[in-house]
């Protein structure tokens, strides 16, 4: 199973150590940064929030792109972007508007 692509995984500021709990691949490393350095919250690392804005918490540091991230922050990007589509596409089909 792949998880999401998140900001974080163009940020110079990642770094990710062992979970000796994991239940999950997903679940198999710890995400933390200068910002957070116990854990990036799940609204940044799984939701998808965009840390180049504030986020609680993260006493004003924020996103800086690491070098040769751009792809990386490309896939965040248009992952981004899909998510946004498929949630306005439901929003216009509306309730009983499904069709049948």
């Amino acid at each position: 199973m792949r998880r999401r692509p998140n900001i974080c995984d163009a940020c110079v500021r990642l770094q990710k150590r062992s979970n000796p709990g994991a239940e999950t691949s997903l679940d198999r490393w710890i995400p933390y940064c200068d910002a957070f350095p116990e854990k990036v919250p799940n609204e940044i690392y799984r939701a998808g929030f965009d840390h180049r804005n504030p986020f609680e918490g993260d006493r004003g540091i924020r996103f800086e792109l690491r070098p040769g991230g751009e792809r990386a922050l490309a896939a965040y990007e248009s992952s981004i972007a899909l998510r946004e589509s498929q949630r306005r596409d439901a929003q216009n089909a509306g309730p009983g508007q499904g069709g049948g």
